[in-house]
């Protein structure tokens, strides 16, 4: 009988999680609450927002013409400036947030990252330092985003791992990134989260209200860790 039951749990969770990748193929959001979140500590950040919205963006052409779920963009910097024309440097993604579609004309923004960059990812203390020495390759955009009825607004969008950053519409300001350790699977959108940036301000007050008296590691203040979250990571 617990075997029994045991399947028929797996099973239960295989279909909820079934039909909310159907939804995000329609362009429908799960409430919230309802989304699996494999990153237990993105899990966590998401929980303290009032609100968000789960999405399945896809690479379009210039015409909005569905052409790929693979979201991943990136060219060499070797090329220089006077190609910034070419068509491999333009790249536009299609998201249906609240039933209304946003589209995104991007160009690969050179010169976001210094030659000299590096990357040093830390687990515990210094001796467990990881650094990463800059590739020569751009996935970091900048551009507009479109809302049809609403208007147009600046974005700037990093594709190294999914669509992660920020965009403007007329409404107020967005962030987008995707959800942390999702299974990757072939013909269905991967799943990413928007969020308002004032709920974000407000979740980061609420934190510093209840962290006023505990020492925060590093000397991170509550506007230093919503800025860290903003930084497009070459990876």
């Amino acid at each position: 009988m617990p075997c029994v039951q045991r399947n028929w749990i797996a099973n239960f969770s295989f279909w909820v999680q079934f039909l909310l990748m159907q939804a995000l193929c329609y362009g429908r959001s799960p409430p919230p609450g309802r989304f699996f979140f494999p990153d237990k500590r993105q899990e966590h950040f998401i929980r303290t927002l009032q609100e968000y919205h789960v999405v399945g963006p896809a690479k379009v052409d210039a015409s909005g013409h569905f052409l790929s779920y693979s979201l991943h963009h990136h060219t060499s910097d070797a090329r220089r400036k006077r190609d910034f024309s070419r068509k491999e440097n333009l790249v536009y993604y299609k998201i249906n947030y609240k039933e209304k579609e946003l589209f995104f004309n991007l160009t690969v923004h050179r010169g976001f990252l210094s030659a000299n960059y590096v990357l040093e990812r830390r687990y515990g203390n210094h001796t467990g330092a990881k650094i990463v020495p800059y590739t020569g390759t751009s996935c970091h955009l900048i551009g507009t985003v479109l809302q049809p009825n609403s208007g147009t607004g600046p974005a700037a969008i990093s594709t190294c791992n999914g669509l992660t950053g920020y965009f403007r519409l007329p409404q107020g300001d967005y962030f987008i990134e995707p959800v942390k350790k999702h299974p990757l699977e072939e013909g269905i959108p991967y799943p990413h989260i928007i969020y308002r940036a004032n709920i974000l301000q407000n979740a980061l007050r609420q934190r510093r209200e209840t962290t006023t008296d505990k020492k925060q590691a590093c000397g991170l203040n509550g506007m230093n860790f919503w800025l860290k979250r903003l930084i497009l990571f070459q990876v």
